[in-house]
């Protein structure tokens, strides 16, 4: 029992609604609101528009508490997270609102480039790629727009784009530590020697870093390299004494090495941090450790407690079947 973890066409033109007829890029472009477009699509808006938007921008500021500049950042990661979660529709909205507070800030330019590449419209989000980095004179922005794209595609598993587009970042900025620790997340299943290569260099950037501690200590793990994973595992905690998974894995670790009184002790540390329903498993986990080490009566209480707390069917019966061998 382990405890682990997105035409009308109009019958006549005046002479003035002539000179307002789109251009042959803006018919290409996808239909839809002008609010659906980078920038609202260049159309001009009228007085009412122009005063909603003045609205919003003093309400937004006013709300978030915070300069033009940074409340526009903040409209921007909304429209990131809208993105990754496939609803372009509302990301562009976003990335818009972030234009109206600040048309100087070049992530809102990356924001439109990865819309736009989302709707396959590709050189377009080229044309916004460029028009963010004239705005982007230390190269933040682009680290945060490769950031983003490197997150999308690790969440549709495809982790060579992914660490692809890290090291586009690393071509910027060599000692990025966010990028090395998940760089080394990525190559875990593909590469455990590059995985740990980059995994050991982001806790040396970043030594605080407790998730690659851990990870490195996963691949120790697997390589059943014991003391490593522990040594980790151990730091990850001390740098976290309330990290759930590290005690987890240690406990598996020290279970491998059949030091039991040390894996109850991580499971006892478990119990005291997870809700009230994930107790049962640990409860049945130190059971059939106490069981290892002929501390029946210990095991007993533990397996009992296991069966009171509600365990699933299969974990059920084989604690039922371990009392009714073990248990007066």
């Amino acid at each position: 029992m382990k405890l682990l973890l997105l035409f009308l066409l109009l019958p006549s033109l005046t002479l003035a609604q002539a000179r307002r007829q789109p251009t042959p890029a803006q018919l290409s472009r996808p239909a839809g609101t002008i609010n659906e477009q980078p920038r609202f699509g260049g159309q001009p808006k009228t007085a009412a528009q122009l005063a909603s938007d003045a609205e919003f921008i003093q309400d937004a500021v006013r709300r978030s508490n915070r300069s033009a500049r940074e409340t526009a950042l903040l409209y921007v990661r909304f429209g990131w997270s809208y993105l990754k979660a496939d609803n372009p529709i509302t990301a562009i909205k976003r990335f818009n609102q972030a234009w109206l507070l600040d048309s100087t800030l070049a992530d809102v330019y990356y924001g439109f480039s990865a819309f736009l590449q989302h709707q396959q419209r590709k050189a377009e989000a080229e044309q916004y790629l460029r028009m963010g980095q004239r705005h982007d004179v230390d190269n933040q922005g682009l680290i945060r727009y490769y950031s983003n794209l490197a997150y999308g595609h690790a969440q549709r598993r495809e982790y060579a784009e992914a660490i692809a587009t890290n090291e586009k970042i690393l071509a910027l900025d060599a000692n990025n530590s966010y990028a090395y620790a998940w760089s080394g997340r990525w190559y875990m299943q593909q590469d455990t020697a590059k995985a740990r290569a980059y995994l050991t260099r982001a806790v040396q950037l970043a030594p605080q870093d407790t998730t690659s501690f851990l990870n490195r200590g996963w691949l120790a793990y697997g390589q059943k390299r014991y003391p490593a994973a522990i040594a980790d595992y151990s730091e990850a905690i001390r740098l976290n004494p309330r990290y759930i998974s590290a005690y987890a894995n240690r406990a598996l670790a020290y279970t491998e090495q059949q030091n039991y009184a040390a894996a109850i002790a991580d499971w006892q540390s478990c119990l005291k941090l997870v809700p009230p329903r994930d107790k049962a498993p640990l409860f049945g986990t130190i059971g059939e450790l106490q069981l290892k080490m002929n501390d029946k009566p210990g095991a007993c209480e533990n397996l009992r407690l296991a069966l009171q707390w509600g365990l699933e069917p299969p974990a059920e019966k084989q604690v039922h079947k371990l009392v009714k061998e073990h248990c007066r």
